[in-house]
């Protein structure tokens, strides 16, 4: 596990421009709508006190004035997206089956009316790119880290990404599946949890169930990626063509080295949300008062999401190297 970790550590130093490129590659994607927004605030902001109150800080009554007269995805466009809201947002919309794209609600937000409103189809459909694009690069990361001198060329790979784009699509849609299957199998138990939380004698207990539905329900999810992960370097690592037994052999292999394999995987999980916490501790402790701060805060988020994309990076190496190292053991 922890020499999985070192590897993964080096490998993503030897090769740390593909942390810069795939940030570029969000952040484009990213602009798709954070530009239109921009030019959407600016021209309501034009000539209004706000604007000034908005510089220096946030200015909720306009806010909530703004939001009401949106449509669209601009409504989206709220506080809780700020400093570590994403993370939270994003978590309960994974749990609740939102992401990605709505494939794994359970059922549709209007059936409830206690849901929140849904997520605009534009940014699910953005989403969805997002994901696709995340999938096709894949192949040519993996194929970076196939190789031990770290060495990479765009061309190299977007020429990998492109071969085995058709695989490790496969992996992904099989993978969805397995996830829907979790949530269809998941939703008679949380309705019994809820249950148990509602006859709760105490607030503790009902706090404990309703909390550790979730959790047993995003640690099933994680162990899903798990495997898909390890199917994803099976096909690359051994050229397979079939993506039903690159997902068997993975289970397999995961079943086989459980401590090394969820440890480290884990491992990297508790550094991601370390490395949350220390972004919560920056956010909460720099202050926005003017377009000079903002640009430096704009840089100190870029960073936390460059070091985001570098754990990612180092967990698929981490794991080609362990998954290499094992199999040529058991040889």
């Amino acid at each position: 596990m922890f020499h999985a970790l070192r590897e993964g550590s080096r490998a993503v130093g030897r090769s740390w421009g593909l942390a810069v490129l795939l940030l570029a590659v969000n952040g484009s994607l990213a602009a798709v709508l954070a530009v239109p927004l921009a030019g959407a605030l600016e021209t309501d902001l034009e000539g209004k006190d706000a604007a000034t109150t908005m510089m220096y800080g946030f200015d909720y009554a306009w806010w909530n004035r703004w939001s009401e007269r949106q449509t669209g995805w601009t409504r989206t466009f709220a506080p809780d997206v700020f400093g570590t809201g994403f993370a939270f947002k994003n978590v309960d919309l994974l749990l609740k089956g939102t992401l990605p794209a709505r494939l794994l609600e359970p059922r549709a937000p209007e059936e409830d009316d206690d849901a929140p409103p849904p997520l605009d189809p534009v940014i699910l459909g953005l989403g969805a790119v997002y994901l696709f694009l995340q999938v096709f690069l894949t192949g040519g990361v993996l194929g970076v880290f196939r190789g031990r001198d770290g060495s990479w060329t765009v061309r190299g790979l977007l020429h990998g990404s492109g071969f085995y784009c058709g695989r490790l699509l496969r992996v992904a849609l099989l993978t969805l599946a397995a996830d829907w299957l979790l949530f269809r199998l998941w939703a008679p138990m949380a309705r019994w949890a809820d249950h148990q939380a509602l006859e709760s004698v105490s607030e503790d207990a009902a706090l404990a169930w309703s909390f550790g539905r979730h959790a047993v329900l995003l640690v099933a999810l994680l162990l899903v990626h798990l495997v898909s992960s390890y199917a994803k370097v099976i096909v690359v690592l051994e050229e397979r063509s079939s993506a039903v037994l690159a997902m068997l052999s993975s289970a397999a292999f995961c079943l086989g080295h459980p401590l090394r394999t969820a440890g480290h995987y884990f491992s990297v999980v508790a550094l991601g949300v370390i490395l949350l916490a220390g972004w919560s501790v920056v956010d909460a402790s720099w202050t926005v008062t003017g377009y000079k701060t903002q640009i430096a805060a704009l840089a100190l988020f870029q960073a936390f999401v460059l070091a985001r994309i570098a754990l990612r990076l180092a967990l698929l190496a981490g794991q080609t190297e362990l998954y290499r190292t094992a199999t040529t053991e058991g040889r």
